[in-house]
């Protein structure tokens, strides 16, 4: 029996089958690592661009044009947190004037009385219920505020005031005394934070040097969060601890260390 002749000409195009799968294997494994590192950049691109655009919106006003504002205030608890760490005396009575319907520290009134026009302008009618009160009030407001909550659960002197503590605190430890702090809120048969004003003041408060006081239920104070209450610190003060991501308590802590 003759042996079967292999015919040259299939082997070689069998080989240059083989050869040519190789390379396309191995332009592969070169190609798909550059096309994950462009489809990587990509992704970064565009989250920064989004990250980037997300900002502007918080901070439609650019850092720059806040420089120009930094307000130069008397009072000495212009940018001090006020707490049972530092208390306020009975006889502190800061220099106020009246705006929007209450009394606040005067450096406040132009950004207040803004802030409230133009909240209207965007269809959300904002109130201002409180702006200073004076010690002797929040004294008597306080011990009201505990007795009613003994009398209605019974409740210990020290279990009383340890959670009308946390809503609202005493006289010498509460802020409103300071004419920094305002009370806003809207008709809502709801809770004021789940409203499109609450959602513009978060938005757009610092541009009028306003900032929400008690954002977090843990706070330097032990006061527990509030939606309506916002504290003045100036414009540039505002956007500063939007950039740094402090809230008040934090920020007053990293202007003392410097």
């Amino acid at each position: 029996m003759k042996p079967r002749k292999v015919n040259r000409g299939v082997l070689e195009e069998q080989k240059q089958r083989e050869e040519n799968k190789t390379q396309n294997q191995r332009a592969l494994l070169f190609i798909l690592p550059l096309v994950m590192l462009a489809v990587l950049i990509v992704g970064i691109f565009f989250g920064y661009k989004f990250y980037v655009n997300s900002v502007s919106e918080l901070s439609p006003v650019s850092p720059s044009e806040t420089i120009m504002d930094d307000v130069v205030s008397s009072n000495p608890y212009f940018l001090r947190a006020v707490n049972s760490a530092s208390t306020l005396s009975a006889d502190f009575v800061p220099e106020t004037v009246e705006a929007c319907g209450v009394l606040i520290a005067p450096e406040a009134s132009d950004d207040l009385t803004a802030m409230v026009n133009d909240a209207a302008d965007n269809g959300f009618n904002l109130m201002v219920v409180e702006g200073y009160v004076s010690y002797d009030d929040l004294d008597a407001r306080y011990q009201d505020a505990v007795q009613d909550y003994r009398d209605s659960g019974k409740a210990s002197l020290v279990m009383a005031e340890a959670h009308i503590k946390k809503e609202s605190p005493p006289a010498g430890e509460n802020e409103q005394q300071t004419g920094l702090l305002v009370y806003l809120t809207v008709k809502t048969d709801g809770k004021f934070a789940d409203t499109p004003a609450y959602s513009w003041l978060m938005r757009h408060s610092v541009e009028y040097g306003f900032i929400l006081r008690y954002p977090d239920a843990e706070n330097a104070g032990g006061v527990s969060y509030s939606s309506h209450l916002y504290r003045y610190v100036g414009r540039s003060n505002a956007y500063k601890m939007r950039a740094l991501d402090m809230d008040f308590d934090e920020y007053a802590a990293y202007l003392a260390a410097q």
